[in-house]
């Protein structure tokens, strides 16, 4: 029986890491990834070594990283295997569209990926207002990244908000306990027929 694919999305201090792993605990195990990878593309774009490349430089390299990761992705698939990422396709379109600010760009980041790109089961909008977000960073004493600020992550919080309704994410408040957000996620996936209590 082949695996099944889901995305958690969200801006960071969303909670996404700690869903994936309830997921998976919940599921009887799964294969956690994340994006960008940790392979040469992804190594670059996480680490800012590349310097200050245009923004559509940026999103091809975030959408070749994505490619070879899904082909990685579709044979852990293939196998039997669950595979729950933290990120994927929409991450693209709502950290870049910010970057651009274009509807024209909006379309372009869309229509790059669809040849190098799965339908995941599932994907999950961890929606938190930008500032909650930062505070939970912050909590964390992690650096920012040079996304992390304030009226940029409004922009995508936006951007992720349009996807969902394109894509037809299913937008769960992130600003709950983490015990709520997993009771939350586990029971649309029990409706979806992706999990069933024990």
């Amino acid at each position: 029986m082949k695996g099944k694919f889901i995305v958690i999305e969200g801006i960071d201090g969303s909670g996404k890491t700690t869903l994936a792993k309830t997921i998976a605990d919940a599921v009887g195990g799964a294969d956690l990834t994340f994006e960008p990878t940790k392979g040469v593309l992804g190594q670059a774009l996480r680490s800012g070594s590349l310097g200050d490349i245009p923004p559509a430089a940026e999103a091809l390299l975030f959408a070749a990283d994505r490619a070879i990761h899904t082909e990685e992705i579709k044979k852990k698939l293939d196998a039997g295997i669950w595979v729950i990422c933290d990120r994927y396709l929409g991450s693209t379109v709502a950290y870049q569209s910010a970057s651009f600010g274009d509807a024209a760009d909006w379309d372009w980041l869309l229509d790059m990926q669809k040849k190098s790109v799965i339908t995941p089961d599932l994907t999950v909008l961890l929606d938190l207002d930008p500032e909650a977000g930062l505070g939970r960073v912050n909590v964390r004493g992690e650096e920012l990244s040079r996304f992390e600020k304030l009226d940029f992550l409004k922009k995508v919080r936006e951007a992720y908000l349009r996807l969902a309704d394109i894509l037809d994410y299913q937008v769960v408040d992130a600003s709950q306990s983490a015990e709520k957000v997993s009771q939350d996620v586990l029971h649309i996936m029990e409706k979806k027929g992706l999990y069933a209590p024990q």
